[in-house]
C-alpha cells in the first residue's frame, strides 16, 4: 500500500514540532520577578541566600557583579557569571542590551522595568555632596542593612572608582513613596557590588540624584 505524501509531509512537520517543543523545555528560562513591600523598599523577590553567596565584588569587576546579581534575580538560581566577562561585561551574554535617553526617560525606563519584575543594570558617576566630613564625592546616600527587625540605616558612602569608568550597579528595589511621574535617582535602591553585604547581611544602596551617568551608556535592561 503506497502512502499519501501530503499525509507523510503532515506526519513529519509533527514530529519536528514535536522535538522543537520538548527541547525547549529543556532551555533555561528567566522569569521576571515580583515586587514586594519589605519595610518601606518595594524590593524585587530573590532568595537573599544566593546574594549574598555572591558576595562583593573583586577588585574592577562591579559590572559582572551587578550582572550577576541580575541574572541570579531573573533566573532564581545563583549565577556563576561563566561567560560574561571579557575584559569587562559582556552584556548580551546575559541578555542585556543597552538603553540611553535623556535624564526623565532613563528613570521611566527604569522605573518600568522594575514594575514589570526586571532589574536593571544601572551606570553610576560622582557626585559633589555638601554638608559632610569626608568622600564628598559619592554615588550613593545610605546603605540599608537587612535584619530580623527590618532595615537598619547607615550613612556609608560609596565612592567611584574611577572618573572615567564609574560604577555599575544592580537596580532591584524602589521607594514606595516614588512618584511615577516625577522621579529622581533617590527613588530607587541597588544591589551595590561594593558592598552587596555587610557583616553576613544583605546590604542595599539608595541612590543619590544627579549620578545616572545620562551621557555614558546610563543603562542596561533585559532584551
Amino acid at each position: 500500500m503506497q502512502h499519501c505524501p501530503a499525509r507523510a509531509a503532515q506526519r513529519l512537520a509533527a514530529a519536528v514540532l514535536a522535538l522543537v517543543l520538548l527541547l525547549c523545555a529543556f532551555l533555561p528560562r528567566a522569569h521576571a520577578a515580583e515586587l514586594k513591600e519589605k519595610n518601606g523598599i518595594r524590593l524585587l523577590s530573590f532568595d537573599t541566600s544566593h546574594i549574598l553567596s555572591i558576595g562583593n565584588q573583586t577588585s574592577g569587576k562591579c559590572s559582572l557583579y551587578a550582572l550577576r546579581y541580575a541574572r541570579t534575580i531573573l533566573d532564581g538560581k545563583v549565577c556563576s557569571g561563566s561567560g560574561m566577562w571579557s575584559n569587562g561585561a559582556v552584556w548580551s551574554a546575559a541578555g542585556y542590551t543597552g538603553y540611553a535617553g535623556t535624564r526623565a526617560e532613563c528613570l521611566k525606563k527604569l522605573y518600568n522595568e522594575l514594575a514589570a519584575g526586571r532589574p536593571v543594570i544601572v551606570h553610576l558617576k560622582n557626585t559633589t555632596v555638601s554638608g559632610v566630613k569626608r568622600h564628598t564625592n559619592r554615588t550613593s546616600t545610605y546603605e540599608y542593612h537587612l535584619t530580623s527587625s527590618g532595615w537598619s540605616e547607615v550613612n556609608y558612602p560609596h565612592i567611584a572608582t574611577s572618573s572615567t569608568y564609574g560604577h555599575w550597579v544592580c537596580v532591584a528595589g524602589i521607594s514606595s513613596t516614588a512618584d511615577p511621574e516625577n522621579l529622581t535617582e533617590s527613588d530607587f535602591y541597588a544591589l551595590d557590588p561594593a558592598r552587596v553585604t555587610a557583616n553576613g547581611r544583605l546590604a542595599v544602596t539608595r541612590l543619590l540624584d544627579d549620578t545616572l551617568w545620562v551621557e555614558n551608556s546610563p543603562l542596561k535592561v533585559l532584551g
